[in-house]
């Protein structure tokens, strides 16, 4: 606080709000993991912050979330400078990384790329960079880092506007044999066809992965969609949920998805939209449940 009082001061900066209240919580009680943001804020007031959280090596927060602060890529930057100093793998740091909404361009996803990537940060586990209209090409530039990151966990990236095209900087994350991603979500874009097998063809083989949602992607049943979703029921064992509603799937491209579940009993749910037929989705209910009571009969 000595610190942070006197970089104010020499920069005359105004107060942020949700530092004053994080301030009192920590003079409440004794501590805040969490720092969240969600009023508008000097961009270099909140700089000053960051710096000084890198200066004094202030490693105590778990999270820090960003929800429609308005101060897009220079609030990425300042960010990535103070976890850029987080570099201790035996002590702590930031595991959970927002900026919801809050006009990141594909400049911030540069710089989330970087500080994210082989020789950068290595405690964020959770990145979300939702509702933010970066498409491909922020998702290209983001890949550039994640595509040798090791370490994050939870990636969403929904309603950001990513095109067809990319659906293969999707892939390029996926396939680095050490990637850690759990649960991947991507609900809102428009990945269409060819951007969602791409997507599914990155997952084959993804032994952490456990949860992926395409929600509303603007995909059809297409027979490549269909046979990549197939193979993919069929190759990764681990990957037991599938959010596929909001796209144009039809009652016989669900019942093609039914078969296509016969024997791979590690899949526990399988959502579609909800105009398909009541009998297609008790076919999907009635597949799951056999192969649930299967697998543990066995056990």
């Amino acid at each position: 606080m000595k610190q942070y009082n006197k970089n104010q001061k020499e920069y005359e900066t105004p107060k942020i709000p949700s530092v004053q209240d994080i301030i009192q919580k920590m003079e409440e009680e004794g501590e805040c993991k969490s720092w969240w943001f969600d009023r508008e804020f000097d961009p270099m007031a909140f700089q000053v912050l960051m710096h000084t959280l890198r200066q004094t090596a202030y490693n105590d927060i778990e999270a820090i979330r960003l929800w429609k602060c308005g101060d897009g890529d220079k609030a990425v930057r300042s960010v990535c400078y103070y976890l850029d100093g987080q570099i201790d793998p035996a002590g702590t740091g930031v595991k959970d990384l927002h900026f919801t909404d809050n006009g990141v361009t594909e400049l911030g996803c540069e710089f989330l790329g970087r500080t994210l990537g082989p020789n950068g940060n290595k405690f964020v586990n959770l990145l979300r960079l939702d509702y933010n209209q970066f498409g491909t090409p922020g998702v290209q530039k983001l890949s550039l880092g994640l595509s040798q990151n090791s370490s994050l966990k939870q990636l969403s990236l929904r309603y950001c506007g990513i095109g067809e095209d990319g659906g293969q900087y999707i892939n390029h994350i996926l396939i680095y044999y050490q990637n850690a991603l759990e649960v991947l979500e991507l609900q809102g874009n428009f990945l269409r066809d060819r951007g969602v097998i791409d997507v599914f063809n990155g997952c084959r083989r993804k032994e952490a992965l456990a949860k992926i949602n395409v929600f509303d992607n603007k995909f059809e049943d297409s027979p490549e969609v269909v046979q990549a979703l197939r193979d993919l029921f069929a190759n990764n064992v681990n990957l037991t949920e599938y959010d596929l509603r909001g796209n144009q799937i039809s009652d016989a491209g669900a019942s093609q998805l039914v078969h296509g579940l016969i024997g791979h009993n590690h899949v526990q749910e399988v959502k579609i939209t909800e105009r398909c037929s009541a009998k297609t989705h008790e076919a999907i209910r009635d597949q799951l449940s056999a192969g649930g009571k299967k697998k543990g009969k066995k056990k």
